[in-house]
């Protein structure tokens, strides 16, 4: 069984002259929980929408589970769950009247699995409560198990914690990763609490513009994420070239001309930092200890807000 679930290839969707997406080429390994990061209008949901065959691509390919054929695409979708833009419910309908239509609608023979997935989300206890008389965290832990209703091996999932008490948002957070690693599932989701998906992720997507900015793991946001040594000048490419005669390492060149060192490589010694940046006659302006959060990487990567 190959680990990737979804590959895309040069994916793009146009309305008129606007990309919402362009040239989006990514790859999901199975088990692993990917955060879709991305200002509003970056192009994360028209990306997620069309994963799940709900927006046909202007060109590009999507590759699901290993098949890139027109022929197998419906079949494919059955492996794969989504929650975009809120759960598709009846408000008239119990939780468990929900569960049973869904389940009949996507043609899953097995009806204990209804109660299997109420009890995962913890709406085993509701009765006969309406679906619209739910809080937002009950709907939204609803949708979820709607989503799981046929054991899919890619779970897409648009702000699944938008609304969310803390004591839901814990629960969601805790859910995937309990489908990430029980049972295998890739997991897309998307969230503007950049804090809880650093807590829930194994993997990171950037996209801004309809363009992916970059693509990394955990573990290498975390090494992005150490501390560092913010140094400014009047002329930023003359700081440059000085650092680089310098054979400083760790070094990274922001948009707007600054440089951040790791500390874990260079030290802390801004004594000779300055002294050296001084001899080679650029005065530092900034020169001042940091540590990056994601949404300071975010921003650093998509070039500040706008």
């Amino acid at each position: 069984m190959s680990d990737v679930v979804l590959r895309t290839r040069g994916l793009t969707k146009r309305y008129g002259d606007r990309a919402a997406v362009e040239d989006l080429s990514v790859t999901l390994e199975r088990g692993r929980v990917y955060g879709l990061i991305g200002r509003n209008g970056a192009g994360k949901t028209t990306l997620m929408r069309m994963v799940c065959g709900l927006v046909t691509p202007t060109q590009g390919s999507i590759e699901l589970l290993g098949d890139e054929s027109s022929a197998m695409r419906q079949a494919d979708l059955r492996r794969l769950g989504c929650l975009i833009e809120g759960p598709g419910l009846n408000p008239r309908m119990t939780a468990r009247q929900n569960m049973h239509l869904h389940r009949i609608l996507r043609g899953i023979p097995s009806e204990s699995v209804e109660s299997e997935l109420l009890r995962l989300v913890g709406l085993d206890d509701t009765g006969r409560k309406r679906a619209g008389d739910f809080s937002l965290g009950m709907r939204q832990r609803l949708g979820i198990a709607v989503a799981l209703i046929a054991n899919p091996e890619l779970l897409v999932l648009d702000e699944p914690i938008n609304g969310l008490d803390p004591v839901g948002v814990v629960e969601v957070r805790d859910l995937i990763r309990r489908l990430s690693h029980e049972r295998g599932t890739t997991v897309l989701v998307s969230s503007h609490n950049l804090p809880e998906l650093y807590q829930t992720a194994t993997d990171y997507l950037i996209v801004d513009r309809g363009r992916l900015c970059e693509s990394l793991s955990l573990e290498e946001l975390d090494v992005r994420c150490q501390q560092y040594l913010l140094v400014e000048a009047a002329e930023p490419a003359r700081l440059v070239a000085a650092l680089e005669a310098m054979g400083t390492t760790g070094m990274r060149v922001m948009p707007d001309g600054s440089v951040r060192i790791a500390r874990a490589t260079q030290g802390d010694d801004r004594e000779a930092l300055v002294r050296g940046l001084v001899a080679r006659d650029v005065v530092p302006t900034t020169l001042a200890p940091h540590t990056e959060t994601l949404e300071s990487y975010f921003l650093s990567v998509i070039g500040g807000p706008r």
